[in-house]
């Protein structure tokens, strides 16, 4: 059983907008189209059982739609859909009880294009309403390959929130704050909670041994695997895993049991 624990898909129009644009700012290739049929055949390819879907709401005000169409495109056993939201929204306990009430389990917070501090005092109604929900929030954690000035979701700050709210089930995005790896062993590590990190495109900026040592001192039981297709191929990304040297029970926690346990569920 493999579960990959981020991906992203697109509507149409927004793929057309973002992916070129991507490939022309970091110069990178996207291999993935961004639909929800194309995710599909990459993870069969790659024998992946489940994926979860992680959409990016960046305003306030397109929340509820987007969760709309994620909701129209995902079910069944193969994609499972998080909830976007945005932590400063208006109506945002209704928006989460709406979630709630469709099986959702989960949301994405992204600090760096929300804008939002994670630490701010002013996310802590948003905690709060998660933890009563028992839903568990994904953030992206630290810098972004366009290397923006300003990075709102460091490490330390996660560290704070965690201090602050140990029952929020949090998994925080490229094991715990992507090219800021020294500050996530200087303050999340040695933090407590429900923190787990996922592996989504840390292999672009990390060599294996280096990525090994980093779940090693995680621990493999709190590493979640994570493939952020459209950005990276899910096969490719299992592959990668599957090259650390871990031992096997390790090696299937990260892939598929640690996912399974998170969301409540025993097998795809």
């Amino acid at each position: 059983m493999i579960i990959d624990f981020h991906t992203h898909i697109y509507q149409e129009w927004v793929a057309a907008k973002i992916l070129p644009a991507a490939k022309r700012k970091l110069k990178v290739a996207v291999p993935g189209t961004g639909a929800p049929q194309d995710l599909l055949c990459m993870m069969q390819a790659a024998g992946i059982t489940g994926s979860v879907l992680l959409p990016l709401a960046k305003g306030r005000e397109d929340v509820s739609s987007l969760n709309d169409w994620i909701l129209s495109v995902s079910g069944g056993r193969e994609l499972t859909a998080f909830g976007a939201v945005h932590p400063f929204m208006p109506n945002l306990e209704a928006e989460l009880d709406r979630l709630a009430s469709q099986g959702i389990k989960g949301v994405k917070m992204m600090p760096l294009l929300q804008e939002v501090y994670p630490d701010d005092p002013c996310c802590g109604n948003f905690y709060e309403a998660l933890i009563e929900r028992k839903m568990i929030l994904v953030a992206h954690a630290g810098r972004d390959p366009l290397d923006r000035q300003e990075v709102f979701g460091t490490p330390e700050r996660f560290a704070r929130t965690v201090a602050c709210y140990p029952d929020l089930r949090l998994v925080l995005a490229h094991l715990g704050g992507l090219r800021m790896w020294d500050d996530v062993r200087r303050h999340l590590l040695p933090a407590c909670g429900n923190v787990y990190f996922d592996t989504a495109y840390v292999s672009f900026y990390m060599g294996q041994e280096e990525m090994r040592e980093l779940i090693i001192d995680i621990g493999p039981e709190r590493v979640i695997f994570g493939s952020d297709y459209p950005w990276e191929e899910p096969g490719r990304a299992v592959e990668i895993i599957k090259g650390l040297g871990l031992c096997d029970g390790e090696e299937q926690a990260i892939l598929g049991k640690n996912a399974a346990k998170l969301l409540g569920i025993e097998s795809l």
